[in-house]
C-alpha cells in the first residue's frame, strides 16, 4: 500500500503546474544570469600583479625612518626588498608577449611563477609574525588572503593546471551561479515547491483517509516525491546551463580549482568535487526544509504562516546582527547558506573556526533527524490521546 500511495502522490505532483513553473524558472536562471555575468569587467591576474608591483613602492615611502635604523627595521627592509624583486619577476612571467607555454604549460619553467608567489607569501607571513611594524594598514595583505592564495597556487602546481583561466567558460561560471542560488533564494524555492504538500489532504480528507498506511509513511512519501522533483530541477538547470555556456565560450577545465574552508584553513579542490559538495548540501537543506515545513504546517494549519515562520527563523541571525544583537549561538542556521560556509565567510562572520563544510553536513543531518523525530513523537502523542478519549463500549 505504501507504493500505491507513493505513486498517488507522484501523480498529484506531476499535475502541479506551479512546481513545473518554478522548475522552469530555475532552469532559465543559469542562461539568464550568464547574460549579465558575461558583461562584468573581471580583472585579470596580469593586471592585479602589475598594480600590486606598482603600489608596492608606497610601502617604502610611508615607512617611518626611525624604524629603518633599528636591527629589526633592517630585517624588515631586507624582507621588503626581496618581496619587490619577486613581484617584478611575477610581472615578467605574466607578460602577454612572453612564452606562455613555457611558463604555464608543460615547459621547464612551469613552477617558477608559483614558487615565486609562494615565497612572496612566506615573506608576507613573516611580517605578520613581526606585527607588520612600520607598515601602513592599507599595505598589509590579510592572512586569510595569503592562505587562500597559497592553497590555490599549490593546487595549480601539483596538478599542472594552467594559471590563466577564462572566467566566462562553463567550468568557471557554474560555481558562481551556484553561490548565487545558495541561501535564501534556494530556501524560498524549496518552500514554494513544497507549499502544496498538504493541500490535497486538507481539501479531500475522506479520500486520502482511505489509504491504510501510517502517518510517517505518508510524510516520507510526500517529502520524498517533492525532494526528488526539486533535485531534478536543480540538476537539470546545472546541465542545461552548462551546455548553454559551453556553446558560447566552451566547457573549460573542470579540474580548475575552487577554494573552500576546511579545518580552520583553506584548501583548493576541483570544480567537479565542489559541485558534488554543493549538491549534497542542497539535498540535505531541501530535506530539512520540507520536513520542517510539513511539521509547522500541521501545527499552524496555515500554509502562509508556515512559510513566514520558517523564513523568519532562517533570517533571524541576519536580522539580529543588523539590530546589534549577539548571534553567535545561532550559527547552525548559517548552514542553510552553504556557499558562505564553503568560502569561509560564515566562520569569519561568527568567529567560529570549526564552521566548515564537514561541521555543516553533520549539523544538517542532526537537524533532519531532529525534525523527523519531532514529527514521529507528535503523531504518537496524538494517537495516544485519541485512543484515551474513545469511550469504552458497554459489555
Amino acid at each position: 500500500m505504501f507504493w500505491k500511495y507513493l505513486l498517488f502522490e507522484t501523480k498529484l505532483l506531476l499535475l502541479n503546474r506551479k512546481n513545473w513553473l518554478l522548475g522552469l524558472g530555475l532552469i532559465l536562471f543559469f542562461p539568464m544570469y550568464y547574460s549579465h555575468y558575461s558583461q562584468l569587467d573581471i580583472v585579470e591576474i596580469r593586471e592585479e600583479v602589475a598594480k600590486e608591483s606598482e603600489k608596492f613602492y608606497e610601502v617604502f615611502n610611508s615607512f617611518p625612518g626611525s624604524v629603518w635604523e633599528t636591527q629589526e627595521g633592517k630585517e624588515i627592509y631586507a624582507n621588503l626588498l626581496e618581496q619587490i624583486g619577486l613581484l617584478h619577476w611575477q610581472v615578467l612571467y605574466l607578460r602577454k608577449d612572453g612564452n606562455l607555454d613555457g611558463y604555464f604549460g608543460a615547459g621547464p619553467n612551469f613552477h617558477k611563477f608559483f614558487d615565486g608567489r609562494l615565497k612572496l607569501n612566506e615573506l608576507r607571513l613573516d611580517l605578520h609574525q613581526r606585527g607588520n611594524k612600520g607598515i601602513h594598514r592599507e599595505h598589509i595583505v590579510p592572512v586569510d588572503e595569503i592562505l587562500k592564495e597559497n592553497a590555490l597556487y599549490r593546487y595549480h602546481r601539483e596538478h599542472d593546471i594552467s594559471l590563466i583561466q577564462d572566467p566566462f567558460k562553463a567550468s568557471n561560471y557554474i560555481p558562481v551561479a551556484l553561490n548565487l542560488i545558495s541561501g535564501t533564494l534556494f530556501c524560498i524555492l524549496v518552500l514554494l515547491a513544497g507549499s502544496s504538500i498538504l493541500v490535497n489532504d486538507q481539501l479531500h480528507p475522506s479520500v486520502l483517509f482511505g489509504f491504510p498506511i501510517s502517518f510517517m509513511q505518508k510524510a516520507i512519501s510526500k517529502v520524498g516525491v517533492h525532494f526528488v522533483q526539486i533535485m531534478f530541477f536543480l540538476c537539470a538547470s546545472i546541465l542545461i546551463g552548462s551546455f548553454y555556456v559551453a556553446r558560447k565560450t566552451g566547457w573549460g577545465d573542470f579540474r580548475a580549482p575552487v577554494l573552500i574552508y576546511q579545518d580552520a584553513d583553506f584548501i583548493a579542490i576541483s570544480m567537479l568535487r565542489y559541485l558534488f559538495y554543493m549538491l549534497i548540501a542542497f539535498a540535505l537543506i531541501a530535506l530539512f526544509l520540507l520536513f520542517t515545513f510539513l511539521l509547522i504546517n500541521l501545527v499552524t494549519k496555515n500554509l502562509y504562516a508556515a512559510i513566514v515562520i520558517i523564513l523568519f527563523v532562517l533570517l533571524a541571525p541576519q536580522l539580529l546582527l543588523v539590530a546589534g544583537v549577539e548571534t553567535n549561538w545561532l550559527y547552525p542556521l548559517k548552514f542553510i547558506d552553504i556557499s558562505a560556509v564553503l568560502s569561509g565567510e560564515a566562520a569569519k562572520e561568527y568567529g567560529v573556526e570549526k564552521l566548515d563544510f564537514k561541521h555543516a553536513y553533520s549539523w544538517l543531518v542532526v537537524l533532519n533527524l531532529l525534525v523527523i523525530s519531532i514529527l514521529y513523537g507528535r503523531n504518537k502523542l496524538l494517537h495516544i490521546k485519541k485512543v484515551e478519549t474513545i469511550p469504552l463500549k458497554s459489555s
